[in-house]
């Protein structure tokens, strides 16, 4: 049979409507990999496999099918004959998250909303007073060059044209549009600030090539080098 199996999965393009109609090739399981944010059986559903699906079904028509969940970057169907489907999808990963109508809802750094379902499947990203596509580029830039920071922020907002960054130990203020060598120096501020066991309130790195420095109350503020590290 092993034989058989794989004889069939070589086979000429044209042999798949002459096994579609067996039984024996129904499908019986579908695998779905790669599922971290959408549950398993919501991928499995959006196939929309007829009762007496048959493996050798048309991988391109049921790929797009899962293309229409919403939250989906990429998408392979596979057969594993006699009768296993395997659907391997890589998530679009949620930059912010949201207030939606029935409580927070999880965002794409294209201001859409993703179908996620974030109780069941937490989403660890911050919070937007409201959707706001620069903040989200921002918030995107930052995800992509410096996930530590970036998990730091609790939440993100603009103001007069800025973004603030609330942290939980201060604040970071971001002037649009910012690379990743912004990202970085603010990184490394911090590490040095952290070195030095000094407290901070406030980083500005608003200006080119500099990181201000706002020690906490009472104490005096510095100015560090955007890529070196932080003065007293």
């Amino acid at each position: 049979m092993a034989v058989v199996v794989a004889a069939l999965a070589l086979s000429p393009w044209w042999v798949a409507p002459v096994l579609r109609p067996l039984r024996f090739f129904d499908v019986r399981r579908v695998e779905v990999v790669g599922s971290r944010y959408l549950a398993p059986e919501v991928v499995a559903r959006a196939l929309g496999l007829a009762e007496r699906a048959s493996v050798f079904e048309d991988l391109g028509v049921l790929e797009s099918r899962v293309r229409e969940l919403g939250g989906i970057a990429e998408v392979h169907l596979a057969r594993r004959l006699p009768g296993t489907l395997v659907v391997r999808i890589r998530e679009l990963e949620p930059v912010a998250l949201a207030e939606g109508p029935d409580g927070l809802v999880a965002v794409g750094p294209d201001a859409r909303p993703l179908p996620y379902d974030v109780a069941a499947a937490p989403v660890d990203a911050p919070v937007l007073a409201r959707v706001d596509r620069s903040v989200l580029r921002v918030l995107e830039t930052i995800q992509a060059t410096d996930l530590g920071l970036y998990a730091e922020i609790s939440s993100a907002r603009s103001r007069g044209g800025d973004v603030v960054l609330e942290l939980d130990g201060g604040r970071v203020l971001l002037a649009p549009p910012v690379d990743a060598g912004v990202v970085l120096s603010v990184s490394a501020v911090r590490r040095d600030l952290a070195a030095r066991s000094l407290a901070w309130r406030e980083l500005d790195a608003r200006y080119r090539g500099w990181v201000v420095v706002r020690r906490a109350a009472g104490r005096a503020a510095g100015v560090g080098e955007g890529r070196g590290g932080a003065a007293a």
